[in-house]
């Protein structure tokens, strides 16, 4: 595309029209070449902050560490940016800033990604948010958040209390915050503390944003406990938690949490749980991003675990296509090899997220659930 039809705000205009996913992505990443074919520094940084958020939540959450080391190669390169107003600059690397936490939140649900690169990530992201004068409240979230996914709770704690000794700044998420404290009380059985800051989620005290009806603080907070719940065999718990969040309005896959809601209603409204895993099957299938396959196969080995104490039969009638793995003609599968199916899909993600981070928190956490489900009572 020669300058003079080079247009940005068109190019904008044209991926903002499509549907998010593979559609949006490709026709970021075209401009994305555009403005880099017209050495536009603005939008070769622009555009490629945007091309991560969209990643992050809807496709392929590797290709951040593409376009983002990109990004901060042009804006390091560039420590001169005449070609861009102050006012300008200010504000696009306020937003690379807080784009940089599409990275991190991509280390934690990417076994791919080397332990030592994720940290030094974060060591990095900490050093550039100082450097913008800023306190490092928000560095030391994502690294407590970081920690709770590896099996480090010692590590995490030792980065919230950090982040509590440091300074509040105008530009705190408390809603964010709130979550990852949350997360952390759950992880060590503060549940006093754990409730006393939802009920402050809850009535919008700790919000994400300045609108409540916009903010993520809450179903964030639903999808906390729906994890601890399901972990700790607390199933009438999780299917509350589950009702929440599967009526939540928003395409966010963060929300679309289809095997946990399976898990959670396999003892309270078993049916509901058959009928969500019939009509997306395929969607526990196809995921791609290695933390929710783990947590998509880990209960749906726990749903079809309980669903045989539920029935009282060793098979289930479901109507799937030859592209599922156990296809057969007849429609008619055993409920003991589909729940070994899905162990083994969450076996083979969970132990190469604990060789990355090296512990044993994923096989740990996918063996207490099987286990828990097994010792439920259902009379």
């Amino acid at each position: 595309m020669e300058n003079n039809t080079y247009n940005p705000n068109k190019l904008i205009d044209n991926y903002l029209r499509m549907e998010h996913g593979k559609a949006r992505t490709d026709a970021m990443r075209y401009a994305v070449e555009q403005a880099d074919l017209n050495n536009d520094l603005y939008y070769m940084l622009y555009f490629r902050m945007k091309l991560c958020d969209e990643t992050e939540w809807y496709g392929n959450g590797l290709d951040n560490f593409t376009a983002f080391p990109e990004l901060l190669a042009i804006m390091d390169k560039n420590t001169v940016h005449s070609q861009i107003p102050d006012s300008k600059f200010y504000d696009i690397m306020e937003d690379i800033l807080w784009t940089y936490e599409s990275l991190l939140s991509v280390c934690a649900e990417y076994y791919q990604v080397p332990f030592d690169d994720c940290v030094n990530f974060h060591i990095d992201f900490k050093k550039r948010w100082a450097a913008y004068g800023r306190s490092p409240r928000e560095p030391y979230r994502m690294l407590c958040g970081f920690y709770i996914d590896a099996g480090y709770p010692d590590k995490a704690g030792e980065a919230l209390s950090m982040l509590e000794a440091s300074p509040m700044e105008s530009y705190d998420c408390p809603g964010c915050i709130a979550n990852t404290t949350l997360r952390y009380y759950l992880l060590t059985g503060k549940k006093e503390k754990a409730e006393s800051l939802a009920a402050k989620i809850e009535d919008g005290t700790l919000k994400c944003g300045n609108n409540l009806g916009n903010s993520n603080s809450i179903p964030r907070m639903h999808k906390c406990y729906l994890n601890y719940y399901l972990l700790n065999g607390m199933y009438e718990k999780a299917a509350e938690k589950a009702y929440i969040l599967e009526h939540y309005k928003s395409d966010v896959i963060d929300y679309k949490l289809w095997a946990s809601f399976m898990c959670a209603y396999v003892y309270t409204n078993t049916g509901r749980g058959l009928r969500i895993y019939k009509k997306h099957w395929k969607d526990i299938e196809n995921e791609k991003r290695p933390g929710y396959m783990y947590c998509s196969f880990k209960d749906a080995a726990c749903f079809f675990t309980g669903l045989k104490k539920v029935n009282g039969k060793d098979t289930v009638k479901l109507k799937m296509d030859n592209t599922f793995p156990l296809y057969n003609d007849e429609n008619i599968y055993n409920t003991d090899s589909l729940a070994s199916y899905y162990y083994k899909k969450a076996e083979d993600v969970a132990k190469k997220f604990d060789q990355r981070n090296g512990t044993s928190k994923h096989m740990d956490e996918l063996e207490i659930s099987v286990k828990n489900m097994l010792a439920y009572s259902t009379e």
